[in-house]
């Protein structure tokens, strides 16, 4: 998974041109965000970035807050200290990083306004730990807290248009290409597990088990955790470099 992880990161590393316009990309999404009024009403807002990778997305609200003269905090949480070191690229105040998986106990790093996973990381939870995940944010955020996930609709693309193709290719390179093939469905957990593989030579990199997610059900599952749940879809916020939005708020108190 290592090996395989360095061919697909290009999207959020700092010295990449498309992952600068990414960032740019958000900046724009969180601004809008701000004059929709999608934030809690407070001039202080604790900013948790799970799945951060390098913390683009956690970086860039971070900057917009700042920029609309919020007093702003950012913790970043993710299971790869290299990726998290980099975050100070993207932001000019200080940060907090946690090496931890984001189904760990999140209560540990405090409580928070804004929970972010950016970067269409769903796929990477099946039913169970997207629950789990789901009741873990809700647990740490406050009472007006606001969850934003950024995802696609896998289902609606691969499945009801008939995008899916057994054979991808994921990666291109000045000389070499990543391919991911399917190589089997597991039902009880709902995942398509697929092999990845650098061409030419046919050498296998990784594999990754992947849960094809649609937006309704994502927000469905954020409705019985959530008092408010919607889709914000990409036309709606009009911003070329930043996908469909579950917008989740108000964790249920019991």
């Amino acid at each position: 998974m290592e090996e395989l992880y360095r061919y697909l990161r290009t999207y959020m590393d700092p010295k990449s041109e498309v992952a600068q316009r990414r960032f740019m990309g958000l900046r724009s999404f969180f601004n809008w965000a701000v004059k929709e009024g999608l934030l809690p009403d407070r001039r202080k807002l604790r900013i948790l970035d799970l799945c951060a990778g390098t913390g683009i997305a956690g970086g860039a609200l971070y900057e917009t807050l700042r920029e609309w003269g919020y007093e702003a905090s950012l913790t970043v949480v993710d299971r790869r200290k290299e990726d998290l070191l980099l975050v100070e690229e993207w932001v000019s105040g200080e940060v907090y990083g946690a090496v931890m998986d984001c189904l760990d106990d999140l209560s540990r790093l405090g409580k928070f306004d804004v929970a972010l996973i950016f970067g269409h990381t769903m796929p990477h939870f099946d039913p169970f730990q997207a629950a789990e995940l789901f009741r873990n944010v809700a647990g740490v955020l406050e009472g007006d807290g606001v969850f934003l996930l950024e995802e696609t609709d896998r289902f609606g693309a691969f499945f009801y248009r008939r995008a899916y193709r057994e054979i991808v290719p994921e990666v291109r390179g000045e000389d070499y290409t990543v391919i991911s093939l399917d190589e089997g469905y597991d039902p009880l957990r709902g995942v398509i597990r697929r092999g990845y593989y650098k061409l030419p030579g046919w050498k296998r990199i990784g594999e990754m088990e992947t849960r094809y997610w649609d937006l309704a059900g994502l927000a469905g599952l954020g409705k019985a955790l959530f008092e408010e749940a919607r889709i914000i879809r990409n036309g709606e916020h009009g911003i070329v470099n930043v996908g469909d939005i579950i917008y989740l708020r108000g964790p249920h108190r019991t």
